[in-house]
């Protein structure tokens, strides 16, 4: 960023870093990024622009409503099958885990939960690398996992070495109850 406008870079550093960084958003925002949670809401407001402001606000309305019915259907039909975590954190699940079978984990302390895995094929998402992951912190240096709030590839692969349950590891956000 300073190569491209220093004068940017400049004014960005003098803002919060709360303000505009993930990393240092204290782990509320679950992998979502201000900007990203209002294009969610300009997606359900597509169509809506030039509108009066009575009609705005009833079209809104009534997106929403039906958003919740359709997100409502599904919370339900999840609950009634007996699902303990929400399907999307499942399938995210399930991809992490394909990739952290390509992985070699070194323990380094089995009480404190901290390992050092070492990637041993290409996953697309990353490179050839070593990454530090601690299940206690619930950190691993990709940030997926403290960004999430679930394990990322990395840490399954420890779960998987130390033959320890990764739902442990999920936020309770992502419980269906």
């Amino acid at each position: 960023m300073r190569t491209e406008n220093p004068a940017m870079c400049d004014w960005a550093n003098r803002m919060e870093y709360e303000r505009w960084t993930q990393h240092k958003d204290g782990g509320r925002r679950y992998g979502h990024m201000t900007t990203n949670i209002s294009e969610c809401v300009n997606s359900v407001l597509k169509g809506t622009r030039n509108l009066p402001v009575t009609s705005l606000v009833k079209s809104t309305y009534l997106r929403l409503a039906e958003l919740f019915v359709v997100r409502g259907q599904t919370a339900e039909a999840q609950l009634g099958s007996g699902h303990r975590f929400s399907q999307v954190v499942v399938k995210a699940i399930e991809r992490n885990l394909k990739d952290s079978r390509c992985f070699t984990v070194t323990v380094f302390d089995r009480h404190h939960l901290d390992y050092t895995v070492a990637e041993t094929t290409p996953t697309g998402k990353f490179s050839l690398g070593s990454y530090r992951v601690s299940l206690r912190d619930r950190t691993c240096d990709c940030g997926y996992f403290q960004a999430l709030h679930y394990p990322c590839c990395h840490a399954l692969a420890c779960c998987a070495q130390s033959r320890l349950d990764w739902a442990t590891y999920v936020d309770e956000v992502y419980t269906m109850s």
